[in-house]
Parts: structure tokens; C-alpha cells; sequence
């Protein structure tokens, strides 16, 4: 019970930050997104089973605190937490060696889903939307925004890791 607490506290901060901290102090462009890489960190230390509620949970919160329709962040969340105990199961996923690549690989792939499901549902939300490709602006703020949510990943994991090794 007091994990769940924990988690939920940890799950309503990283809210905030996405919608209150990181837009003033990045402007337009936000570098990152807290709660898609605090949710990549509960499936990596946590697993399917233990991720899939809370990835739930959190894209319900998420899509509030965002003003969407409900259910976006939630299917993007089980998406990455999906994809994540895919590969775990088949791969080391540890901080030692490949397992920084692979972390950078789930990062680079959760932020390519986010953006690309995000965009999808913009466009089919309102279909007056033009969207003129800019193929070097689209790959500079991919390319920011993965490096912030490698920032925000590894504060998350190092955060979650020591909370779960004061808990037992």
C-alpha cells in the first residue's frame, strides 16, 4: 500500500512538471515528457504485469491535466509499456554496457511514438488541420526532445531505484 501511495505521488509530480514546469522553463518547445518517461521507467524496474495498471491510470490523469480526449495518453503508455516488456524479456536490461543502448533505444522509440500518435490524433480530431512538413524542424525537435527525455528518464530511474531499495 505504501508503494501505491508512493507511485501515485510520483505519478501526480510528474503531471505537474509536464503541464506546469517544463512549458515555462522551455517555452513552446517542451524538452521532454515527464510522464512518458516516468511510465518507461515503471515498466523497465517494474515489468508488464505492475506497469499496465499504473500506465492506465496515468494516461487517464494525463489526459485530463491535458485537456484531450480521454484515452490518448492511455493508449500511447500501453504502447510503450508493451514494447518495453517485449524487449526485456529478450534482452539484459541493465545500466551496465547494451543496456544504455537499449535504453536510449526505448527512449528514441517512446518518443517517436508519442510524437506520431499525438500528431495522428491531432490531425483526425479536427480535420481542418494543415499541417505543411517541415522535415528539418520535425527532426531537430525529435532529436531535443529525445535528449531531455533522456535527462528525465535517468532522474526518473535513479529516483524510482532508490525509493524501491528504501522500501524493502
Amino acid at each position: 500500500m505504501k508503494k501505491k501511495l508512493i507511485y501515485l505521488g510520483i505519478i501526480l509530480l510528474a503531471i505537474l512538471i509536464q503541464t506546469s514546469f517544463l512549458p515555462i522553463f522551455m517555452g513552446s518547445s517542451v524538452a521532454g515528457d515527464a510522464v512518458l518517461m516516468l511510465i518507461l521507467t515503471v515498466a523497465v524496474l517494474d515489468g508488464f504485469a505492475s506497469a499496465l495498471s499504473w500506465a492506465i491510470l496515468t494516461g487517464i490523469l494525463c489526459d485530463f491535466a491535458s485537456y484531450v480526449k480521454v484515452g490518448q495518453h492511455v493508449l500511447i503508455f500501453l504502447l510503450v509499456v508493451y514494447m518495453v516488456s517485449f524487449f526485456s524479456r529478450r534482452l539484459s536490461v541493465e545500466v551496465k554496457g547494451t543496456g544504455i543502448l537499449l535504453f536510449l533505444l526505448f527512449i528514441i522509440i517512446a518518443t517517436l511514438i508519442s510524437n506520431v500518435l499525438l500528431t495522428a490524433f491531432l490531425i483526425l480530431g479536427d480535420g481542418s488541420i494543415k499541417l505543411q512538413p517541415q522535415f528539418l524542424s520535425i527532426l531537430k525537435l525529435i532529436l531535443f526532445q529525445t535528449g531531455g527525455n533522456a535527462v528525465l528518464f535517468f532522474l526518473w530511474y535513479n529516483l524510482i531505484k532508490k525509493i524501491k531499495k528504501a522500501l524493502l
